[in-house]
């Protein structure tokens, strides 16, 4: 019965594949971005599995000091198009400049109308290449500050946040009596103006991402991811979401999907480019930690790890499978038992393997050892590993028999980044696969859920420093602290392999290091 599916399915993707291409060859990225996992971490990978991934000039991308640029990424784009066989395009960076600047933006709405349909002629105008585009919808931070939101949020940010909630929970008619007393404060005590500027700018964007909507429409996108980043299980976002999903359900499931996270949407498009482009159609298998598993509602979410999974799966150009003897991978995913990811910074975050852990990985360990490839999504915390599960891998020799593995950030970019790995990975040398996997062990592990609160507490608060916009002798002494303790986190369970790699702050920020050779 799996093999009559799969060549249904098989001949579906080939009905609608209009170009074939024998070879790997070269596609187009431009990123939200140039955070490491947007731009180096994906493109290393893509590289790494033979294909050539051109990229825009550096100054055209968004980076920590400026936002991207437009019309010149544009141009760029239509310049090249005709040498590609697929273009992966983030539509934050077409039409604002970037993910942040789609948040903090002063672009008339005009404009972002001629941008969209811009972006939505691309195909028509420059070569009929595949396209396949990406956005996000606003996120509802608790708490931000400049630059990565309007200056206000420093003051206002947690009341915006909780008007949002409780406005939220107005619609869905699931207030209690006392909220709706502090909802009617919070509507009087935010300035006016604040929230008219907020509103105005969602709503702006809200509409730029539903003309894109008829690109998906009209055919004129082969494929188009819509990312909720930071989207709260009652926020401003999750109410935007709802009325967006309505929207994309009228849409064809085959060419559009719509779930949580934001930095994961561009590797999981390349990498269903280079699905289709090949005519694969990989199987995929789910298995969760026991527990509250995938029905687990992670931090930063609003859907549970199993809906999240099903459509990352859609998404990155796979099939989900219910029988394991079937597939040709599994994810293994890594949850709370109890459903609560608390941060990786938590002192529950500890190196002792509970039950649920030492189960966990000897299910990992048998998955293997019937010779299927095992992609590892570590959710159980959220921005950083999971302490135990990476020493019990170790411990059991099996960190470096995965195809993937990914617990960095939110669950769904890590769930989804490490799926778009793992399913590449029949195409890397096994020097290239264990590169991949080092640079995860010690981004996700060694920096997120250790190094980075030891650096914290050691380096920037004694010293009184900032959390972001840490000036050049501060960011040099931060690379250099962080590269001594990385070494030393790591060296019980990786030997010497830290030496091999440089660890920096390319955003000036703790949040994210970028770890290269």
């Amino acid at each position: 019965m799996m093999k009559v599916l799969r060549s249904v399915l098989l001949c579906a993707l080939l009905l609608t594949t209009h170009t074939a291409f024998a070879a790997k060859g070269t596609l187009l990225y431009i990123p939200m971005d140039n955070r490491p996992v947007c731009l180096d971490y994906t493109v290393q990978t893509m590289q790494a599995a033979g294909w050539d991934v051109q990229l825009p000039p550096a100054e055209y991308i968004a980076g920590a000091q400026s936002a991207g640029q437009p019309e010149k990424l544009f141009n760029w784009l239509e310049a090249k198009a005709g040498e590609s066989v697929a273009i992966v395009a983030s539509s934050d960076a077409l039409l604002y400049g970037g993910l942040v600047a789609s948040r903090t933006h002063e672009i008339s709405p005009e404009l972002l109308q001629q941008r969209a349909e811009r972006l939505v002629e691309l195909k028509k105008q420059h070569g009929g290449q595949k396209v396949y585009v990406f956005t996000t919808i606003m996120r509802s931070p608790k708490a931000s500050s400049a630059p990565t939101e309007p200056a206000y949020y420093k003051e206002w940010g947690p009341k915006i946040f909780r008007l949002g909630e409780l406005e939220d929970k107005l619609e869905l008619k699931q207030i209690k009596r006392k909220e709706v007393k502090e909802l009617a404060e919070l509507r009087s005590s935010i300035p006016r103006e604040i929230l008219a500027d907020m509103f105005v700018r969602r709503s702006n964007n809200i509409h730029a991402t539903e003309l894109l909507l008829h690109g998906v429409e009209s055919g004129d996108f082969d494929y188009m991811l819509i990312g909720r980043d930071d989207t709260a299980a009652y926020s401003q976002a999750h109410r935007e979401a709802r009325e967006m999903d309505i929207l994309v359900n009228e849409l064809p499931k085959e060419k559009i999907r719509f779930f949580a996270g934001a930095d994961q949407l561009g590797l999981l498009l390349l990498s269903r480019a280079a699905n289709r482009l090949q005519y694969e159609l990989p199987l995929v298998n789910v298995t969760y930690a026991v527990g509250k598993g995938g029905k687990t509602v992670p931090t930063y979410e609003d859907d549970t790890v199993a809906v999240s999974a099903k459509q990352h799966i859609y998404a990155a150009g796979a099939f989900p499978v219910y029988s394991r003897k079937n597939a040709d991978l599994v994810l293994a995913v890594n949850t709370p038992a109890d459903g609560v990811t608390h941060e990786a910074s938590d002192a529950s975050n500890s190196y002792k393997a509970l039950p649920a852990t030492v189960n966990f990985v000897n299910k990992v360990e048998s998955i293997l050892k019937h010779n299927h490839p095992v992609i590892v999504a570590d959710i159980r915390f959220g921005n950083g590993a999971d302490n135990a599960l990476i020493k019990t891998l170790f411990d059991k020799q099996l960190a470096y028999r995965l195809a993937s593995y990914g617990g960095w950030n939110t669950a769904g970019n890590s769930l989804g980044f490490a799926l778009a790995q793992g399913l590449l990975h029949k195409q890397l040398t096994p020097e290239a696969r264990e590169n991949l996997l080092n640079v995860r062990y010690l981004d996700d592990w060694a920096y997120q859920a250790n190094v980075r609160m030891q650096t914290y507490q050691q380096l920037i608060w004694p010293n009184y420093w900032p959390n972001s916009g840490l000036n050049e002798e501060q960011r040099t002494a931060a690379e250099a602290y962080i590269t001594r303790e990385i070494n030393k986190v790591s060296k019980p369970y990786m030997g010497n392999t830290a030496e091999e790699y440089k660890f920096t702050l390319p955003w000036s920020r703790m949040f994210e290091v970028k770890v290269d050779r």
